[in-house]
C-alpha cells in the first residue's frame, strides 16, 4: 500500500524561484526510502510538503489514497501518524524543560495525563530521563538531537520524516541514531530520511536523487554503481566503491564483509 503519492509536485519560493519542479515519487508502507542530493536541491522543502507544513505550488500530494490540503496542517490523524523530525533541534525545542518539550505534541493529542506519561516513556527509550528538568539550550548537541527524537517518539509515528538525522553529531551520537533507524525499520515503519550519511542510505530500500527536479530512483546498489550520480548528489563515492570500478567488478557491495565475498569469488574465477 502506498503511504505517499506526490504526483507532479512543484514548489516556488516567494522570491519567483522553483525549489522543486514535476516531482512525482511513491512511498510504500513499511519501506525505509533515502533521498539524496546537493545543497539547496529541495530536499528539506519536500519533506516541508510531506508534512503538511507547506503546500506545493503544482501538483498533488496523496496520502493514504487522500490529498494533503491546507487543513491537513491541523488534523489530528495526520499529525498522530506522521513524525517529524527537523535537521536542526533548536526548532523542537523551545519550552522551558526538556519534559514539556516532549510532552507537547502528545499532551494536544490524549490529554495532560497521558502526555506526560508518553514523553516520559520516551525519554526512559533513549536513556535521557535524567534530563527531564533540564532546559533545552543547557544541552549537548547530541542531547538536543535525543530530545528532539524522545518528541517525535512520544507520539508513536507510524511514518517518520527524518531531516539530516545524524549531521554534526559525534560518532557515537550518530551510532546511537542509525540503530534507532534501524530499530523503526525492524518494526515495520515507514521511514523517510534526507541524508548525506552513506550508511543511512545503506539501510534504504529505495533511494531517490533529488536536484530540484528526480535525477535517480532505485535501489542503494544500483545507486552506489554509478559514481556520476554520487557525485551529483554530493556524496563522498566510498572508497570500496572506487576500488571495485578500478579493479572492473561489475557487482557492488554494501558492506566490508560483503566485498570480501566478492573478492573471493572473483579471485577464485580470476587466478
Amino acid at each position: 500500500m502506498r503511504v505517499y503519492e506526490l504526483r507532479n509536485v512543484s514548489y516556488r519560493y516567494p522570491t519567483g524561484e522553483w525549489a522543486l519542479k514535476g516531482i512525482n515519487m511513491e512511498v510504500k508502507r513499511g519501506e525505509t526510502l533515502a533521498i539524496v542530493g546537493p545543497n539547496g536541491a529541495g530536499k528539506t522543502t519536500l519533506l516541508k510538503i510531506m508534512d503538511a507544513l507547506i503546500m506545493p505550488t503544482e501538483g498533488e500530494v496523496l496520502f493514504e489514497g487522500k490529498p494533503i490540503r491546507e487543513k491537513t496542517m491541523t488534523d489530528r490523524e495526520f499529525r498522530r501518524k506522521v513524525g517529524f523530525l527537523f535537521q536542526s533541534p533548536d526548532v523542537m525545542l523551545f519550552s522551558a524543560t526538556v519534559l514539556d518539550d516532549v510532552a507537547f505534541g502528545p499532551i494536544h493529542l490524549w490529554g495532560r495525563r497521558e502526555g506526560i506519561e508518553r514523553a516520559v516513556g520516551a525519554l526512559k527509550l533513549l536513556g535521557i530521563e535524567h534530563l527531564s528538568g533540564r532546559h533545552p539550550y543547557s544541552l549537548s548537541g547530541g542531547e538536543k538531537k535525543k530530545a528532539s527524537i524522545a518528541a517525535v517518539l512520544s507520539m508513536d509515528p507510524e511514518v517518520l520524516l527524518l531531516d539530516e538525522p545524524t549531521r554534526d553529531l559525534d560518532l557515537k551520537n550518530r551510532n546511537f541514531v542509525i540503530d534507532m533507524i534501524r530499530g523503526w525499520k525492524a518494526e515495520g515503519k515507514t521511514v523517510v530520511v534526507v541524508t548525506h550519511d552513506l550508511r543511512l542510505i545503506r539501510l534504504a530500500d529505495r533511494v531517490y536523487v533529488l536536484d530540484k527536479s528526480l535525477l535517480f530512483e532505485g535501489t542503494p546498489k544500483e545507486l552506489f554503481s554509478r559514481p556520476e550520480l554520487i557525485e551529483r548528489a554530493n556524496l563522498d563515492v566510498p572508497e570500496i566503491v572506487r576500488l571495485f570500478h578500478l579493479l572492473e567488478i561489475d557487482e557492488i557491495p554494501m558492506s566490508v564483509e560483503e566485498a570480501a565475498d566478492i573478492i573471493k569469488r572473483w579471485k577464485r574465477f580470476n587466478p
